[in-house]
């Protein structure tokens, strides 16, 4: 029992002294130049589901956004369209008379 008390308190949380020995550790390796991400067709589809667990409904903000910059697009499109055509040569169809 005792033994066990002394191996829990050892493993509760770092000390300073083991916190700046990871951080050291972290610093030498550099383990962030090193990550690629998933490189699979598996893996980026399991990759691109982990942000789809805490979404709210169907579609994520980021997908909203996407659709929302497409159809604002096709608006500016269509703006375009009816200028140049209002200041197109000569009456169209619609104003001959």
């Amino acid at each position: 029992m005792e033994a066990g008390r002394r191996n829990r308190g050892r493993r509760l949380g770092l000390g300073d002294a083991g916190r700046e020995r990871l951080r050291q550790a972290a610093l030498a390796r550099r383990p962030w130049e090193h990550s690629t991400g998933p490189k699979t067709a598996e893996g980026k589809a399991r990759s691109a589901a982990n942000g789809k667990l805490r979404q709210k409904g169907p579609r994520s903000v980021r997908e909203r956004r996407a659709e929302a910059a497409g159809f604002r697009a096709l608006i500016g499109l269509m703006q375009a369209g009816r200028k140049s055509s209002a200041t197109g040569p000569g009456p169209g169809p619609s104003m001959a008379v």
